[in-house]
């Protein structure tokens, strides 16, 4: 029976527990890896770097949108730990945590 290791994944929340938007990095054999955009979109790489790459730009990328987006109305105090509520976090493979870091207080 063969077992398969958990992706390594970027995240971006928001404050109130909302996934907005999920990278899954998976590594497909020797030095190829693909990743997942909301398990919808695929894409390939030969180098794990460039694979962590493309989700970190993607994860950054909706974070400035999501907070551009904001129904704030420009308020100064929209979000308690970001700017706008909006954050980014990076699960390891294996751990296994489910929620934000910031609502873990």
């Amino acid at each position: 029976m063969r077992t398969t290791t958990r992706p390594y994944e970027v995240r971006v929340w928001n404050e109130v527990a909302d996934l907005l938007g999920l990278w899954e990095i998976q590594r497909t054999g020797k030095d190829r890896y693909v990743v997942t955009h909301d398990h919808r979109e695929e894409t390939r790489f030969d180098d794990r770097d460039d694979a962590l790459s493309f989700a970190r730009f993607g994860a950054e990328a909706l974070v400035e949108t999501s907070r551009r987006d904001c129904l704030c109305e420009g308020d100064p105090d929209c979000g308690f730990w970001e700017p706008h509520g909006i954050s980014v976090q990076e699960v390891k493979p294996e751990l296994s945590l489910i929620t934000p870091p910031l609502l873990c207080l």
